[in-house]
């Protein structure tokens, strides 16, 4: 018996694959913090960044900014885990979220949550914020 390859192809164009994800913790002085996140945030990497936050607020990082500048998608899950970070600030602390997509941006406006965040557009507005030396913005 002779086996033949098929073709089963539509001729369309595979789409691209996902961006990796990543994550990481950036300690830039006594107290504040950098979480940089890239890539899908979701259902399956949203336990990453949590873990990833939850690190950076135990090692005493009460100013944290977390930048999403390069997150090609979020979802419900990933607003969740930044909702139950927010609840871990205290008066005292100070969180700010990057974020200049506005596909991304959509998602907090159309949960409601782009009140509860003070987003910035660029890291540099985002620590001034953080350290005390800007006004709150969204």
């Amino acid at each position: 018996m002779m086996l033949r390859r098929v073709d089963t192809s539509t001729g369309l164009q595979p789409s691209p694959a996902p961006a990796a994800f990543v994550v990481a913790r950036h300690d830039l002085e006594e107290q504040t913090g950098v979480v940089s996140v890239a890539g899908d945030l979701d259902l399956s990497t949203a336990p990453r960044l949590k873990w990833v936050l939850l690190e950076s607020f135990e090692a005493g990082n009460t100013r944290l900014v977390i930048d999403l500048s390069h997150v090609t998608f979020m979802d419900s899950t990933a607003l969740g885990v930044l909702v139950n970070i927010k609840r871990q600030f205290d008066e005292d602390g100070r969180l700010a979220i990057v974020c200049a997509r506005e596909k991304i941006l959509q998602i907090f406006e159309l949960s409601g949550t782009d009140g509860v965040f003070t987003i910035q557009s660029t890291l540099e507005q985002a620590l001034e914020y953080v350290r005390g030396q800007g006004a709150r913005a969204s």
